[in-house]
């Protein structure tokens, strides 16, 4: 998110500045395309007649084809940085207007960008609300400069990370694909620089089933559930990477001779809840948690621990009802990220910062910032990986297609969404071999028989 410092302290001739220097080199590779296209390679066609000719106007054609996917790339970089520097442009007006009506009438804007009397005010009963109705002006105004620039900033951040990867991308009708926002091949760009470090989610296709369901019946995000699901990661997380998930059939680690030990802190299933969490939950919605005619609520500690960790599908959909029980209470709460932050620390404290900071994570400490630090990087891939899931099959495969046309023959191509979605995600490249580059080696020559 955002802040009111970003925002007031951003510099947006600096990106004009940028957009210009990408303009210039975008035309100096159209001209040099069209050099290479229709004088040198015309003129080949014409006065070198044969196999050796044809073969040297194929190769200024190539290089006409290189430039000219270089100059779409440039004007594409240009566009973004023009686009940024208007958003933050009219987003910087906004915020100065209103920062200026705020010191004139002794208001206070903190860096979240809430505002606040500068001094306590006393209002007699039936008084005038003069001051209410300044406040509000004020923090419409900047609510919404920074949500603005918010956007701006992610929309211009996920447009950089596509346009960063098309320096492979030497077929220009292929970089237009891959320049059309939401395309297959657009996705598929983002995907192919990994999840930026991350660890993935790494839960088999049954729980990534249960967490689509789990949002149709509570009407949670699916992404909120992922993100919570990769956040409370535990030890046997990757346990299992056999297609099977993180919960085998048999062989779960877990002694329940010492059942008796069961500690009522102990976090719980792959989503780390606690027994007293489960048990809140659960009596919040005794219909919803009655299995085969048995109130879960009436199971002991030792069994009730026992069944959310043999039921790891029941443990998202009771993740899913606790964020929806967190709602309620709309203090501290309007946004996903709001939630995953009270999901780990439900406090008075926690709320007050969610109200007073809203999605901003500079303002936060602690095991808290470092969290809320977690959402911003996780959110971008995790998007693209839904965007990517979205599809059908037969557009991820022409996607990938694509991009192996686009490789070197022999050089692994892959994509690597933050999560599973099925079907194939890598491949070996068929395109030529970049010149002075070898390719991999060819395995051993067979033995010639004796």
């Amino acid at each position: 998110m955002v802040s009111v410092p970003d925002l007031h302290g951003a510099r947006p001739h600096l990106w004009r500045a940028a957009a210009d220097d990408a303009l210039r080199a975008a035309k100096h590779s159209e001209e040099i395309g069209i050099a290479a296209r229709e004088d040198v390679a015309r003129t080949l066609q014409q006065c070198w007649v044969g196999d050796t000719g044809e073969k040297a106007r194929r190769v200024f054609v190539k290089h006409a084809d290189d430039f000219e996917a270089a100059a779409l790339s440039l004007r594409a970089l240009t566009k973004v940085y023009d686009g940024l520097a208007d958003a933050i442009e009219a987003a910087q007006r906004d915020l100065n207007s209103a920062l200026d009506y705020a010191r004139g009438h002794e208001l206070h804007v903190d860096d979240s960008g809430r505002v606040t009397p500068a001094r306590p005010v006393v209002t007699a009963p039936g008084g005038d609300d003069t001051l209410t109705q300044q406040l509000r002006h004020v923090q419409g105004i900047i609510t919404d400069a920074l949500a603005k620039a918010t956007t701006a900033d992610n929309d211009a951040a996920s447009a950089l990370r596509t346009i960063g990867g098309l320096t492979d991308i030497k077929d220009p009708e292929l970089v237009k694909e891959a320049l059309k926002d939401g395309s297959p091949l657009n996705i598929a760009m983002r995907l192919t620089s990994g999840p930026g470090g991350l660890h993935p989610i790494n839960v088999s296709a049954a729980q990534l089933a249960a967490a689509d369901r789990a949002s149709r019946e509570t009407g949670m995000s699916k992404a909120l559930l992922l993100a919570i699901l990769w956040q409370e990661q535990q030890w046997y997380q990757n346990f299992d990477r056999d297609g099977r998930g993180i919960l085998p059939s048999t062989g779960r680690i877990f002694n329940w001779s010492l059942e008796e030990t069961v500690k009522p802190d102990k976090s719980l299933g792959i989503t780390h809840m606690k027994l007293k969490t489960a048990r809140q939950v659960i009596g919040n919605h005794q219909d919803e948690f009655t299995v085969r005619g048995t109130y879960l609520g009436r199971l002991s500690d030792a069994e009730l621990t026992k069944y959310i960790e043999e039921n790891p599908n029941e443990n998202v959909r009771l993740s899913a009802f606790h964020l929806q029980d967190l709602r309620r209470n709309p203090y501290g709460s309007g946004t996903d990220k709001q939630l995953f932050i009270l999901y780990a620390a439900d406090t008075p404290q926690v709320r007050e910062a969610n109200e007073k900071y809203g999605d901003d994570s500079d303002e936060r400490g602690g095991a808290i910032r470092h969290r809320a630090e977690n959402w911003d990087r996780l959110m971008p891939h995790l998007q693209d990986a839904q965007r990517w899931e979205a599809l059908t099959d037969e557009q991820r495969h022409q996607a990938l297609e694509q991009l192996k046309s686009q490789t070197p023959q022999g050089h692994h191509v892959s994509l690597d969404p933050i999560y599973e979605v099925g079907g194939p995600s890598s491949g070996t490249g068929s395109g030529a071999a970049k010149p002075g580059t070898p390719s991999p080696a060819p395995g051993p020559a067979p033995t010639p028989p004796r």
